[in-house]
């Protein structure tokens, strides 16, 4: 079962699914214009991890067809980058051997 997010793009409803390899945008030309730019490419995000003891922020990079790259792209960019609301997130995807 792939990841699902239901998304809201201004009166746009649409899915943005995860399927292990790539990700698929269904719904109307205002949502899918808003979100191609950020479909193929790498991805950058920001993280706080302990390194010695101290927490230290690292930039991270997630690249396209990864779940990495999935949740960058579901929590941080299309929310803040392109003013796409998340509704729901639901699913899951196997893990490959």
């Amino acid at each position: 079962m792939p990841l699902v997010a239901m998304v809201m793009y201004g009166a746009e409803k649409g899915t943005i699914s995860f399927d292990g390899e790539r990700v698929t945008v269904k719904g109307e030309a205002g949502l899918e214009a808003a979100v191609a730019p950020f479909l193929n490419r790498p991805l950058t995000y920001s993280v706080r991890e302990e390194i010695d003891g101290r927490e230290v922020k690292l930039k991270k990079e997630a690249l396209p067809g990864s779940l990495e790259h999935f949740s960058a792209l579901i929590w941080h960019y299309l929310p803040c980058r392109a003013g796409v609301k998340i509704l729901l997130v639901t699913g899951s995807v196997e893990a490959k051997p």
